[in-house]
């Protein structure tokens, strides 16, 4: 019941509030008294012998004078008076002697209820004598529990001795002090009920009495729910309880309880009534409607609610029994009461709602006027789903101790219904979704099988499709998909040519654009592993963490994120080519894994412990010198000559301006089959245009440039002034010749061989000379414009970004 120091500490100071006896703590002797105030015997007992072993070892008089007050209690309730008179004089005397005066006190005065309880004349002087010492030493205190405690029990005596008048006022003279302290009240007014009975008043006898029993229920009903399971087990509230009964019956089974038999009566047997017809209910809303009425049945209630949590976290009624009004389902109920046992999941049970400390703050029992109350949790094994809520508010004290049990064990029951109802309607709605998709399945089928007919002959025709698209590829690769008749380009593909079919490493070096990777595919598509997967990697676009994996793959685990097994591009494109773009930033850990595959032919992936054999074609490119990098230190020296078996270096596209016209022709008919559209021609004055520009982007720019112009040019003919050429209005007064003939020329067209004419004015050399020449005109135009940006943008004809960019570029500004 209890598990650790901390909730018998909480515990003894709830048990302390409701004013048990000092010393009641939650360690030690104090714990032992916890256990003695609480009914549990045995606990109390076993705490007591080993607070005073540790004490008696430790010589600590104090701890070892209330375990042997505690003991000495014990064994005046099993009838050993003899023993107990023994420990209470040994527990005095160590109490004394520590000057614990009123400790001491406390002990006589439990010898003394002791022995008036066995009520013999040698008993009562005992008593008397007891009481005279207890009065002597609590002379320093004018007042206070044990101070009452010492008037309850002389008036005890006073009326044992035959004056039971002045007994009786002595009690009610004292009510008044004892009733902030329930733990005293009850025993004055059990006192007052058995003092009455000696004079025949059987009226205030029950009145008191039953006083008596109302204090005892709110104490009961205060503690925690499983600190109660012995609370009923002490001898003199199991006799408070059978007076108030007036029953020879209910004293027997008080009695009963005091051996640890709970009492029975025939309502116990209804609940068992109950509880089968509530598991052969599975309807949720008739459900409610029993569980309500059976409450108000068991518990003789005006009035029952089932409530239950919603979605919401609020509870709303589900189910409402009113005897007076059983037709009206908005009946109020106090909501305060309920949300705080559905908070604190403990059952609150008052005789008197209004006079209830607990509850006084709750307009809505003022509002209500509420009288008796039980309010109790509805738990599953979720939590608390809900409360069960009965009142009485016309009549107090209508719901004592058994009523409580008897709702709890009922509201376990309602739970236990509650929940296979809800799970029996959930399975109906899940069969009843089944059904509808074992219906819909059916028809899927019947449909299924009628599109399979269709597809069938859908896939033929695909199939067909894709053989010719199939050979129309494998056409176009045969031709490497290279446009060009300049010497350079035929350099190109004369090597190409000799090296597809070699299964060497291959190094191509070229500026940006100048088509790398198509070269790349070239020797790949023309070579016998045309038939295995070509793999472009871009070894500066992926990051250095990430770049071992996309290589070599990973085994799910090796490191966080890796929650799947990924095969490295070495091993998919293993039978194949192995496209490696910008090989020159390669970091340098990659390079020496790199070498290995090189060198071994195999492949580990990362966290795995195998190798993996790849027979792979390696295909390098690069826009920076990898000799250079060699030089810099930047690039191992022994990977660069495993790679530059053979090296192709691509011209850059002002190296071979003869195959602009070519270019512009390939493109713009590859960008019309692509919009669907006619193909537009090119005006000679526009190739002039582009043949002097140095096209720093190479063929990727003369693509987008001419993808522009064909989206903006209204007609069929791209004249100069629609191309986009960055920087070509400020650069110097350049007598350039035609580049190449328009290939729309038709006077031309026959010199099939001689299409291209030379220039006769020489624009920049290289793109450096032409970065140069760039800068000097910003610089001009900035001069001429007062270094205002924004005019010399306009001056330019540069859009204003693009000039911004130029400026940071070339460190102007």
């Amino acid at each position: 019941m209890i598990h650790g120091n901390q909730q018998a500490a909480e515990l003894a100071a709830r048990v302390a509030a409701l004013g048990a006896p000092r010393g009641v703590s939650g360690e030690g002797a104090g714990l032992a008294q916890l256990w003695l105030w609480l009914g549990h015997a045995e606990r109390a007992r076993a705490e007591a012998e080993r607070a005073f072993a540790d004490a008696d070892l430790r010589g600590d008089e104090v701890q070892a004078g209330h375990a042997q007050a505690v003991l000495s209690a014990l064994d005046a309730r099993t009838g050993d008076l003899d023993r107990a008179l023994s420990r209470a004089d040994d527990a005095i005397a160590r109490l004394r002697s520590n000057d614990r005066l009123a400790d001491a006190a406390g002990v006589m005065l439990d010898v003394a209820e002791a022995l008036l309880s066995r009520d013999g004349p040698a008993d009562l002087s005992a008593a008397a004598a007891r009481l005279a010492e207890a009065r002597t030493a609590l002379s320093a205190e004018p007042s206070g529990a044990a101070r009452d405690r010492l008037r309850l029990l002389l008036a005890w005596a006073r009326g044992a001795t035959g004056d039971v008048d002045g007994a009786i006022a002595e009690l009610e003279a004292l009510e008044p002090a004892a009733s902030s302290a329930r733990d005293l009240a009850w025993r004055v007014h059990a006192t007052l009920a058995h003092l009455h009975e000696l004079r025949g008043a059987e009226v205030h006898a029950r009145r008191s009495s039953e006083r008596a029993m109302e204090l005892l229920e709110d104490l009961a009903t205060a503690l925690p729910r499983e600190a109660r399971e012995h609370f009923w087990l002490d001898p003199r509230r199991a006799a408070a309880r059978a007076r108030a009964s007036g029953s020879a019956r209910a004293a027997a089974s008080s009695a009963a309880s005091v051996q640890g038999e709970p009492a029975r009566d025939g309502r116990w047997a209804r609940l068992l009534e109950i509880t089968k017809r509530l598991a052969g209910e599975h309807e949720l809303d008739r459900l409610l409607e029993r569980i309500t009425d059976s409450a108000v049945e068991l518990s003789g209630a005006e009035r029952g609610f089932v409530l239950l949590v919603g979605e919401d976290g609020k509870l709303a009624p589900a189910a409402v029994r009113d005897a007076k009004s059983p037709d009206d389902p908005h009946v109020v109920f106090s909501q305060s009461i309920a949300e705080a046992v559905q908070i604190d999941g403990e059952p609150i049970v008052t005789v008197d709602a209004r006079a209830d400390g607990r509850l006084s703050e709750y307009l809505s029992v003022h509002k209500l006027m509420l009288q008796s109350v039980a309010c109790l949790p509805i738990r599953d094994r979720s939590g608390i789903v809900g409360v069960l809520y009965v009142e009485h508010r016309v009549r107090r004290g209508r719901f004592r101790s058994g009523d409580v049990e008897l709702l709890l064990a009922f509201a376990d029951q309602a739970a236990i219904a509650l929940s296979n109802a809800r799970l029996l309607g959930e399975n109906e709605k899940k069969r009843r979704e089944l059904e509808a998709a074992n219906d819909a399945l059916e028809k899927a089928k019947d449909e299924i099988e009628r599109l399979l007919v269709a597809r069938t002959a859908e896939l033929d025709d695909a199939r067909r499709e894709l053989g010719r698209a199939r050979d129309a590829l494998r056409s176009a690769h045969d031709r490497h998909g290279i446009v060009g008749r300049s010497e350079a380009i035929r350099r190109v593909l004369a090597i190409v040519d000799r090296v597809r079919d070699a299964s060497v490493p291959v190094v191509i070096h070229g500026e940006s654009g100048t088509g790398k990777e198509l070269v790349a595919r070239a020797i790949h598509y023309g070579s016998s592993r045309a038939r295995k997967g070509f793999v472009a990697v871009n070894c500066a676009a992926i990051p250095e963490q990430l770049l071992e994996s996309e290589l070599f793959g990973h085994v799910r685990g090796a490191f966080t994120g890796a929650d799947r097994d990924r095969t490295g591009v070495l091993v998919q494109a293993s039978g194949g080519t192995l496209f490696l773009d910008e090989i020159g930033d390669m970091p340098p850990k990659m390079q020496v894994d790199l070498l290995r595959v090189l060198q071994d032919g195999k492949v580990r992936p990362i966290g795995s412990e195998e190798d993996v054999l790849v027979d792979v074609r390696i295909v390098c490119a690069s826009n920076k010198s990898l000799r250079d990098q060699v030089t810099k230190g930047l690039f191992r020296e022994d990977l660069f000559y495993r790679l530059s078996v053979v090296e192709i270096r691509l011209p850059a596209l002002r190296e071979r301006r003869e195959d602009i016209p070519l270019l512009c022709d390939h493109f713009l008919a590859t960008i019309a089959k692509r919009e669907e559209s006619t193909p537009k021609r090119i005006s000679r004055e526009a190739v002039r245009r582009l043949a002097s520009h140095p096209l720093p982007g190479n063929v990727r720019q003369l693509e987008h440039v001419l993808m522009n112009a064909c989206v903006m040019v209204e007609g069929d003919v791209i004249e100069a002034d629609d191309l986009a050429l960055l920087g070509d209005d400020f650069r110097p007064s350049l007598d350039v010749a035609p580049a190449a003939a328009s290939f729309a020329d038709e006077d031309d067209a026959d010199d099939e061989g001689d299409d291209v004419r030379s220039i006769s004015g020489a624009p920049p050399a290289n793109l450096e000379e032409w970065k140069t020449l760039e800068r000097r005109k910003i610089l001009e135009a900035l001069e001429a414009t007062n270094w205002n940006r924004v005019r010399a943008a306009a001056h330019l004809g540069m859009p204003r970004r693009t000039f911004y960019r130029r400026l940071k570029e070339y460190d102007i500004l």
